[in-house]
């Protein structure tokens, strides 16, 4: 992930946490490309990053690790928002560099100003069946041939949690 002051400060690394400084705020021009215009970002976040058990929606069968993260802001905790879900790349997850994807990525000051919650499922490294040594989300079909489709596991799973931050709170 490119950010714009965040990460590893040379911009050609390929090294954990695969986040890189290059003046560049990917996380803005993705949520842009998606959204339309966008707020300014939030100087400092303001929301909580929360972590919650992930095993009821996935588990370590299908590569999901046990937790995952939630970034809620403020404007969220008492009115809807949209969700947005981040994937982490390979070697990303919070086994391997903790919470440095969800907390440096650049989604958090966006959220905060633009009414979105975004969610970071996790998956994890998986060294016998699935086979998925490097903890990357099913892009090559590990976990079955529906995949790339709304019937995968790994897809199911992250649905459901974007259903229940969509869900009226009582």
């Amino acid at each position: 992930m490119v950010t714009e002051n965040a990460g590893n400060a040379d911009c050609a690394a390929t090294a954990p946490p695969f986040i890189n400084d290059c003046d560049y705020d990917a996380a803005k021009e993705l949520l842009q490309h998606l959204l339309g215009n966008l707020a300014p970002a939030a100087a400092k976040e303001s929301g909580r990053l929360l972590r919650f058990d992930q095993k009821p929606f996935g588990s370590r069968a299908i590569s999901m690790d046990d937790e995952a993260y939630v970034y809620i802001p403020q404007a969220c905790e008492s009115a809807p928002c949209r969700v947005h879900v981040a994937f982490h790349g390979c070697r990303q997850g919070s086994s391997v560099v903790q919470e440095q994807f969800v907390r440096n990525a650049g989604y958090n000051r966006w959220a905060d100003t633009n009414r979105l919650i975004v969610l970071y499922p996790q998956a994890i490294a998986s060294y016998w069946w699935p086979y998925n040594p490097r903890g990357c989300w099913d892009w090559w079909g590990y976990t079955g041939g529906q995949y790339p489709t709304k019937e995968g596991a790994q897809i199911r799973a992250v649905k459901s949690m974007v259903e229940r931050l969509s869900a009226p709170r009582q």
